[in-house]
């Protein structure tokens, strides 16, 4: 085969190639415009970023344990010579992504254990189980109101009556880490099931023609599940 002959094949099984890609990427355009896709978020991934915005003055650390439409709040913290974990069992009640972006909770159980400092050595100083006598067992504690602390040192988080809460996703800067587009990108990357998404198995092949997809993403829905959250996401059509 002469160089010119050579030229002109590889020319073609390009153009061949970056036809499929475009096809691929219209293909996966108009199915995310009339249905959606669901991807996954780690918890690992969310307790990151909620560790970011904490305040670290009196809170030492914070984990998110996502179960089906419900999760538990583990805050880690220190006042003056006391050490204290709080634990928040909470239910999803409503989840809304839409104009208005919120989760509402209701409180369904707590636990509080609290260590005191004597001198050099820590001891255990109490072990309750809140629930059983009422969470206003807290205010006796000599540690001042720790559900204050949870309101106040977490962004966009507030009661909302008795055992309710609320929790706006664009304050706590949920919605700016959902919306980030590097974790979609290596979601669909990452993906071996093709058939969830027509193009796919075309498109996994060029990163740059998957961040043109992605960029084209709308947050549609949102749902806590074990170990997880469910991200739905389309393409306005």
């Amino acid at each position: 085969m002469t160089n010119l002959a050579a030229g002109t094949v590889r020319d073609m099984v390009s153009e061949t190639s970056e036809t499929a890609r475009q096809v691929a990427l219209i293909m996966a355009r108009t199915f995310l415009g009339k249905s959606t896709l669901t991807l996954y978020l780690p918890e690992m991934l969310l307790n990151n970023q909620i560790r970011k915005r904490i305040d670290r003055s009196e809170i030492d650390d914070i984990k998110i344990k996502c179960g089906n439409d419900s999760f538990q709040v583990e805050i880690d913290g220190h006042y003056h010579r006391f050490m204290y974990r709080l634990s928040l069992d909470f239910k999803v009640l409503e989840c809304r992504i839409g104009q208005e972006k919120f989760l509402r909770l209701r409180q369904m159980d707590e636990s509080l254990d609290v260590q005191i400092r004597h001198g050099g050595t820590l001891s255990n100083w109490a072990v309750r189980r809140i629930g059983r006598v009422g969470f206003e067992v807290v205010n006796m504690l000599p540690i001042p109101s720790l559900i204050n602390h949870l309101i106040g040192d977490i962004p966009g988080i507030q009661r909302d009556g008795h055992r309710m809460w609320f929790i706006d996703l664009e304050q706590a800067g949920f919605i700016d880490f959902i919306n980030n587009r590097s974790w979609m990108v290596e979601k669909l990357l990452s993906l071996t099931d093709f058939s969830i998404l027509p193009g796919l198995n075309i498109l996994r092949e060029s990163r740059e023609l998957v961040q043109q997809l992605v960029d084209q993403f709308e947050i549609r829905g949102l749902r806590v599940q074990s170990g997880r959250l469910e991200v739905q996401v389309g393409i306005a059509g």
